[in-house]
């Protein structure tokens, strides 16, 4: 287990991954953004962003068609989420938190949550990186993966997982950043950008193939696994990561969108999803309360679930935006 590092050492670690990035030639003028084109979100989720993320949030759904991805360590499945009311059928990730604790260096249901709201700091939902995504608990008695489920929380009658959208037409990509590409493509230059720009302030630490997904046309880049983040303590050491920045450029409307992101905003992470059990057992999403234990992010109540980052993942955020606003303004990374 690697030893965590003293605060002198972090910061030394935020001013290198910052510098790596000031360090590159930097982006000339960019050509005009083509022609608008369907929302490669709305093509790859096959509705909007918002409609899927309500969906996924709170509608009553049922599991079907449930197998097992060949990728990864965390129980992952692709099934199909049937929402009666609507009479909608998605394609979804399926991944059981882990029992009892809820969470785990390599399978962290409250990470991928917190990825996915700081996102949505300077991304609009058709300009999401990070898929709709929601922490979702399944009865026992409707529960189709096993045949004698486990409750996930004790006394409690569900098991408790996340629940991501599952995106077609895309593919892990050979390339992620095409130097070249960036520079004469405008839409590809801001998809890239604001795809490293989240990678940057969440410490994403897992780019292995499947991890992060480009769509068919190249265009749009998908961030679909992004539970070793925020300071992991232990993250793939054998591939690229992205929690530096690698882009010589990011699109200045996001780096302005992130100004006004306040301190209440950056607090909000300590609880990003609070669950309570209902009268039959099965943990329903409430709203978010103070956080009973700030020194972790995964916390059990009795019946109760709250799921966010500890106060030093949060507080390890802060410094990052803080950082990367000041080397704007410094004129060290540069904005398009």
């Amino acid at each position: 287990m690697r030893t965590p590092p003293s605060p002198s050492r972090t910061a030394l670690a935020l001013a290198v991954a910052l510098c790596a990035a000031c360090a590159r030639p930097q982006a000339g003028p960019l050509p005009p953004r083509k022609a608008a084109k369907p929302h490669p979100a709305t093509r790859e989720l096959g509705r909007s962003a918002a409609d899927v993320q309500r969906l996924i949030d709170s509608a009553p759904f049922e599991l079907s068609d449930v197998k097992r991805t060949e990728r990864g360590v965390m129980g992952v499945s692709k099934a199909t989420a049937h929402f009666p009311a609507q009479r909608v059928d998605l394609p979804v990730k399926w991944a059981p938190a882990p029992p009892a604790s809820l969470d785990a260096w390599n399978a962290a249901p409250r990470k991928e949550i917190a990825a996915f709201a700081v996102q949505q700091w300077f991304l609009d939902p058709d300009d999401w990186i990070v898929p709709p995504t929601g922490i979702r608990c399944i009865p026992l008695s409707e529960y189709p993966i096993e045949p004698k489920p486990a409750p996930t929380v004790p006394n409690t009658h569900c098991v408790l997982g996340l629940v991501a959208a599952w995106l077609k037409d895309v593919k892990p990509p050979e390339v992620i950043y095409d130097p070249e590409h960036f520079a004469k493509d405008r839409t590809y230059a801001a998809s890239i950008a604001d795809f490293n720009l989240l990678t940057y302030l969440i410490e994403h630490r897992d780019g292995r193939g499947g991890n992060i997904l480009v769509s068919d046309d190249g265009e749009r880049i998908w961030s679909v696994d992004n539970g070793i983040a925020f300071g992991n303590l232990v993250w793939n050491y054998f591939v690229t990561n992205w929690d530096v920045l690698r882009v010589p450029a990011l699109r200045k409307a996001s780096v302005d969108r992130l100004r006004r992101v306040t301190k209440d905003d950056v607090a909000a992470l300590l609880v990003v999803r609070e669950l309570r059990a209902d009268r039959q057992g099965v943990l329903q999403p409430t709203r978010p309360s103070a956080a009973w234990d700030p020194s972790i992010g995964a916390r059990v109540r009795g019946t109760q679930v709250q799921l966010g980052l500890s106060r030093p993942e949060v507080d390890a955020v802060s410094d990052r935006l803080r950082a990367l606003l000041e080397h704007v303004d410094a004129g060290e990374i540069k904005t398009f």
